[in-house]
């Protein structure tokens, strides 16, 4: 285990792993700008690699100090060694600092990646005996959290925008919290360190947090 996860410092708000071939110029890439649009930082790494290539050291800092992690599961996610090795890193950070993990089906069902089945289970069949065993729960434990799916016929970008506010407002909360309890902490302290929350904004913090709390899977008959 990293030094590092006992004391995150965060750097970015969200990290997204997706894999490149599927997404990249399409979903993905509107996905990060809408999260960019609402300002929030986002860290992302679309390289291809060759299979059998190690993820490289900044790669995963970068999942360490990310707040939430979008994972974008779609058909030839489980073809890169290298999204496979992000997603055990993501459960590794979820299980010792608490990430938030969203995943989101895109052109894939929850079932496919639960069992693996489809392309998931030809891809495994490809990879290092060494790390399936890993890499299977790692899919099986991402798969199982509350999630997004895309349902026929919806619009992609009103789709869109629904992740970006669950995100948007689940940060939002996160950052009310925190200097709520600063102000606590040093109630002597400046102006730089107090903030005071109207109702509305104490509403808001609720809201957001019952939002994310809530279970928001969309399912879709196939």
């Amino acid at each position: 285990m990293s030094p590092s996860l006992s004391t995150p410092t965060y750097e970015y708000d969200v990290f997204v792993s997706f894999r490149g071939a599927d997404t990249r110029t399409s979903f993905t890439a509107h996905l990060l700008a809408a999260l960019d649009r609402k300002s929030i930082r986002v860290y992302k790494d679309d390289i291809n690699l060759p299979r059998g290539e190690e993820i490289r050291p900044e790669l995963l800092k970068a999942i360490e100090t990310s707040k939430i992690a979008v994972v974008v599961f779609s058909k030839n996610y489980a073809t890169s060694d290298w999204c496979l090795d992000e997603l055990v890193k993501i459960m590794e950070c979820k299980s010792v600092l608490n990430q938030r993990v969203l995943p989101i089906f895109y052109d894939v069902t929850k079932s496919e990646v639960i069992e693996q089945k489809g392309n998931f289970a030809e891809a495994l069949s490809n990879g290092p005996e060494e790390k399936l065993e890993t890499w299977r729960a790692a899919l099986m434990k991402v798969a199982n959290l509350d999630g997004f799916r895309l349902e026929p016929y919806r619009p992609e970008p009103e789709f869109i925008e629904e992740i970006v506010e669950v995100i948007w407002k689940r940060l939002k909360g996160e950052s009310s919290t925190v200097q709520s309890r600063r102000q606590i902490d040093n109630p002597g302290a400046g102006e730089d360190f107090s903030i005071t929350i109207s109702q509305n904004d104490a509403s808001s913090v609720q809201n957001a947090i019952a939002e994310w709390s809530r279970p928001f899977f969309f399912l879709c008959v196939s």
